[in-house]
């Protein structure tokens, strides 16, 4: 792998934020309906009781809520959770969210639940927001590296899976990457379902 100047990524990182901004109200919650459906045929759920981790849309991002809705009703006894961050640099923790869940701002601005009223849970199977992806399931954010480290320290303790959750109008071609970034197991957009080549 060719390592990523931090100025391609720069380059690439606010051409896909630009580029999310960009697109219609209507289109983004037409896309998230269908990428909610096309989620739910194609992905492979895990075993009951798993622990699923989300994400409280912001910036244009495809809305979960509905999929986590889904999943939090199915009877499958899934605990839903959102990302917390407990400060800037850091790994993220990870607090049990339900539909019901009082959400707060968090250090940045995102909504997260309120650490007064919900426990700290372990991911089992995780669906990441980001800002571009390519086919090969690389995945840019939005530059901070907390998931990445996440990913890194959550990997010396425990098994789980991660897919992307993108619009296809999100994919590029190549994201630049480097030695620390994680690749996902699985990408899913409105329209198609890619996933990482086994080595």
């Amino acid at each position: 792998m060719i390592p990523a100047s931090s100025q391609d990524k720069e380059t690439v990182r606010q051409a896909a934020f630009k580029r999310r901004l960009g697109f219609d109200a209507d289109d983004r919650r037409a896309w998230s309906a269908q990428l909610t459906e096309n989620f739910l045929q194609n992905v492979i759920l895990p075993p009951k009781g798993s622990v699923i981790t989300a994400y409280a849309p912001v910036n244009g991002e495809v809305d979960v809520i509905p999929l986590m809705t889904h999943l939090h009703n199915l009877g499958m006894g899934y605990r839903g959770a959102m990302p917390f961050v407990v400060e800037a640099e850091t790994r993220l923790a990870f607090l049990e969210w339900t539909p019901e869940t009082k959400m707060i701002p968090g250090i940045y601005g995102i909504p997260q639940p309120d650490p007064a009223t919900a426990k700290e849970l372990l991911p089992d199977f995780m669906i990441v927001p980001m800002l571009a992806f390519d086919d090969q399931c690389h995945r840019m954010g939005y530059g901070s590296g907390q998931f990445d480290r996440t990913f890194a320290d959550l990997h010396k303790i425990h098994t789980f899976w991660t897919v992307g959750i993108a619009f296809e109008a999100q994919k590029f071609d190549a994201v630049p990457v480097d030695q620390h970034d994680y690749t996902l197991d699985m990408v899913v957009s409105e329209s198609h379902v890619y996933r990482k080549q086994k080595v």
